[in-house]
């Protein structure tokens, strides 16, 4: 599932291809994301791996939590000869750097990981001033990885690219739907109703949404008790109560399950028009007629009906008054509703 987001996903897998022309374009990238990053290490991996494949850049990754200085490290691992190297000033190191040919740095690509705030401002500085004295031409670039609330600007030379607003909710939502189709032998409709259900339950955590679904039938059989338990023993956060759970569970019904209802009762109607027409108090617009009107009517007046329609017409009366009322259906109704949709 991890190689589906990072690979297959429009908005993600361009994320990681924009990031990474930028980068073989000679520009350097500052990478926004959040706190928790779905399948991180895959992220990382398909992204070295695109940068390899060009076969122009070196990649060299580095803990910025063990380097106390940027320029001098810079300057220490990636420039063999520093011949008339002055330290005259803040920006003597990234002057230098830019000017020299023939060293490691001008075919590298250095990767910073795990930077605190204030050491994302210290390379940020020094990554500046190194494009500034390129003034325009190839050189050395840079892949920062900055975790959390981020305002970043880019300058010249640095594109700063933002998870939160390249990947929207609706990829998150198109990744959901694309897994919960490979759920089993299910009906589109039940497939369509997981996919529903995880999202509202996971609001966009694809890494949390992939969890649930891999529960499949075990959580929609008793979606309160098993989101929490994959939130409790997977490790994943979640702030939603049993009552938010329980709102989740009753809007992804209503959503999914009231219009089948309402097909059932036109195409009802249609069929009956006749009977129902002739039918004291003689209705003057039988199109209009709720559920429980065509049942009560039906229950009266000992209507001649298909024994299935007879039925479903109590089922689906019975569906829309549980729902109307804000219960839940429990599963084995709801897959009733849904088996006979998909038929049709």
């Amino acid at each position: 599932m991890d190689k589906i987001w990072w690979e297959q996903l429009n908005g993600s897998s361009r994320f990681i291809r924009d990031a990474a022309n930028h980068l073989l374009n000679g520009k350097s990238v500052v990478l926004c994301l959040p706190e928790h990053v779905p399948w991180l290490e895959t992220m990382r991996e398909v992204f070295e791996k695109r940068l390899r494949k060009s076969g122009t850049l070196g990649i060299k990754i580095v803990d910025a939590e063990n380097i106390s200085d940027p320029q001098e490290f810079v300057f220490d691992e990636f420039c063999e000869n520093k011949d008339g190297f002055r330290p005259y000033s803040k920006g003597a190191y990234a002057k230098f750097l830019a000017e020299r040919t023939g060293i490691a740095l001008n075919s590298s690509c250095i990767w910073i990981r795990n930077a605190q705030p204030a050491q994302v401002e210290q390379w940020l500085a020094f990554i500046a001033d190194y494009h500034r004295f390129l003034a325009g031409k190839r050189g050395g670039v840079f892949l920062l990885e900055r975790q959390g609330e981020c305002h970043l600007i880019g300058k010249t030379g640095i594109e700063v690219m933002s998870y939160a607003r390249r990947i929207s909710d609706y990829d998150s939502f198109a990744f959901i739907i694309f897994i919960a189709a490979e759920f089993g032998k299910a009906n589109h409709l039940m497939k369509q109703y997981l996919a529903e259900l995880v999202s509202a339950l996971t609001e966009g955590d694809v890494e949390f949404g992939a969890a649930c679904i891999r529960r499949g039938e075990t959580l929609l059989k008793n979606p309160a008790v098993v989101f929490e338990n994959i939130s409790a023993q997977d490790g994943f956060t979640s702030h939603k109560t049993a009552e938010d759970i329980d709102r989740a569970i009753w809007m992804t019904q209503l959503k999914l399950v009231f219009p089948l209802v309402e097909t059932f009762r036109r195409n009802f109607i249609k069929k009956y028009d006749m009977t129902i027409k002739n039918t004291p108090p003689y209705p003057s617009a039988p199109e209009e007629l709720e559920i429980g009107n065509l049942y009560g009517l039906f229950t009266q007046k000992r209507w001649l009906l298909d024994d299935r329609d007879a039925e479903d017409l109590e089922m689906y009366r019975e569906v829309r008054n549980k729902l109307a009322h804000l219960k839940v259906l429990p599963f084995e109704e709801l897959q009733k509703v849904f088996d006979k949709n998909a038929r049709r």
